[in-house]
């Protein structure tokens, strides 16, 4: 038999010498390296294995309570779907398909569930997107917030919340927070002439300066509280209900709880402020959500039509005003 010459040996021989020494299948998990070999151990894991062991991935990465539950929800749904089927790309589309009715940002929210668990399953959906149509928030006028105070301050019933639920909007407008975080406020987060957000979605703390008026009015009306009472007594759902009442008897359509939250952002830009700091103090993690504020208030697009306006008002323009005070086309 020949020696095998040098002093680097035949890849052949390194591979059965290898494979004497680890055995077939262990030499495959060493050349899979970390993530192959768990991809392999997942291949090989029963549904109801994979959907346990998903579960507790979700867990761990610290979900909010509310975003648990619905992963959990569309999770299980799929799960029934495949019945004893494994999960693939193909049969995750078909369960997806099944909510072709709901709304862009419904199913955009399912697909984002179900390509988060086939990627960690190992078999990644890049190919799938569902296109959510690009809306600005509500523009709401300062005459709209006036009308909403008024409506607060002639209530025929319950008279006894006008304090409260005034200093609710006012709190919602000056400082941009989340219903659930209005509801969730407690005296010991507020601190003279700021107050702190304690587990703000995705479980972020911020602090929240408050201008002098509103300060003195949070002071006086939790000054005989608790420091771990709830400051307006109110759930975050019924929040979004007082709200909704209020804004139908000051004639108003469309604004809701976070409507408050959008005026914020939306005065904030219009006065000048760096949008890294509005998103700040929104708490937005990706400052592309705050950037949509941007669109509203953009002086640009507002002096362009301006312009535009100017120059029809100008004694060559193709506009003119009647007797009547009406803009009406010059005849020529």
């Amino acid at each position: 038999m020949a020696e095998v010459g040098g002093s680097n040996p035949p890849i052949s021989t390194k591979a059965s010498v290898l494979s004497e020494e680890l055995g077939l299948r262990e030499l495959l998990e060493e050349l899979l390296g970390p993530e192959g070999r768990r991809r392999l151990a997942l291949k090989n894991k029963t549904n109801e294995e994979l959907f346990t062991l998903y579960d507790a991935e979700l867990i761990l990465k610290g979900r909010s309570a509310k975003n648990l539950e619905m992963e959990r929800q569309i999770l299980t749904k799929f799960h029934s779907y495949l019945n004893d089927s494994k999960p693939s790309p193909e049969l995750a589309k078909g369960f997806l398909s099944q909510y072709s009715s709901k709304k862009p940002r419904t199913r955009a929210r399912y697909a984002t569930i179900i390509k988060s668990f086939m990627k960690w399953r190992g078999q990644p959906m890049d190919d799938f997107k569902v296109k959510v149509p690009k809306t600005l928030p509500p523009y709401t006028e300062d005459s709209d917030i006036q009308k909403l105070f008024d409506a607060i301050e002639h209530k025929q019933t319950h008279k006894g919340c006008i304090v409260r639920d005034s200093l609710l909007v006012e709190l919602g407008l000056k400082t941009g927070m989340r219903r659930s975080e209005l509801a969730n406020l407690e005296p010991k987060d507020i601190h003279g002439d700021f107050l702190v957000v304690i587990g703000g979605k995705g479980d972020k703390d911020r602090m929240i300066p408050l201008a002098p008026v509103i300060a003195k009015r949070l002071k006086n009306f939790i000054k005989d509280m608790e420091p771990d009472e709830k400051v307006f007594k109110l759930k975050a759902v019924s929040i979004s209900d007082k709200i909704r009442q209020l804004a139908k008897k000051a004639g108003l359509s469309g604004f809701h709880a976070h409507t408050m939250r959008h005026k914020f952002a939306t005065d904030l830009l219009e006065k000048g402020v760096n949008i890294k700091l509005v998103q700040e103090l929104l708490g937005h993690t990706d400052l592309g959500t705050t950037q949509v504020y941007l669109s509203i208030v953009d002086q640009g697009l507002h002096d362009a039509v301006a312009t535009l306006e100017k120059e029809n008002e100008g004694d060559d323009g193709p506009w003119g005003i009647d007797d009547k005070g009406n803009k009406v086309p010059r005849t020529y």
